[in-house]
């Protein structure tokens, strides 16, 4: 309601009550006009209940939030994979990990006491596929048992070690391999500008022995 309504109906308060009248009719003019703008808030809807709800104008609603950024994949959420393949496969060793699907599921490699592989599927916590015996053969299953008696950490500290080496990222893969005759834990580890780090931990010794930063 603007200026021009307002004075109109002070000037009928005039003519039928005087000023006292003027002033209560202001006072009511003032309150109908603040009604009306009041009125004129945007209306936005909360989408779980669907009813109706005003905001100031310029506020934004919960419909106007921006989307939650993906959780960081870091030491927490590797371990957590892994002692969940772990379980499914009693008495096995963690030998490798990769995400799958955008970071939502992990594929886990576990090796048995004879050093026969294992293949689980994990998301949230929990195993959505497997524990699979993969039909290794006897030199496959001697090259296991060699690597896990080489490395002195397992794949949780292993993990501790490339985040500390790129605090930054997130373990898109981990996996423990012979290079140049050593037991060697490798890990890409993916930084939010969507650069992707190599890294390479001495499973004896625990020491950084590669970190190759991408070039740009």
């Amino acid at each position: 309601m603007n200026k021009t309504i307002i004075g109109s109906l002070v000037g009928a308060a005039v003519l039928t009550g005087g000023c006292a009248t003027v002033q209560g009719e202001a006072d009511r003019a003032a309150e109908r006009a603040g009604d009306h703008a009041a009125g004129s808030a945007a209306v936005r809807y909360t989408p779980t209940v669907g009813t109706p709800t005003a905001f100031p104008p310029g506020t934004p609603g919960p419909t106007d939030a921006p989307p939650p950024s993906p959780g960081r994949v870091g030491a927490a959420d590797v371990k957590q994979a892994g002692e969940t393949a772990r379980r499914a496969v009693p008495g096995s060793t963690v030998m490798a990990m990769e995400t799958e699907e955008n970071g939502r599921r992990w594929e886990v490699q576990l090796a048995g006491r004879d050093g026969a592989e294992h293949q689980v599927d994990v998301e949230s916590g929990q195993v959505v596929s497997g524990p699979v015996a993969e039909d290794g053969d006897p030199e496959d299953k001697a090259q296991h048992l060699r690597l896990l008696r080489a490395a002195k950490l397992d794949y949780a500290q292993a993990a501790d070690k490339v985040m500390a080496t790129v605090p930054e990222g997130r373990i898109t893969e981990l996996s423990l391999d012979f290079e140049q005759n050593k037991a060697v834990w490798e890990s890409d580890v993916v930084t939010p500008d969507g650069a992707v780090h190599d890294v390479a931990i001495d499973a004896a010794t625990g020491a950084v022995i590669r970190n190759n930063r991408p070039t740009t």
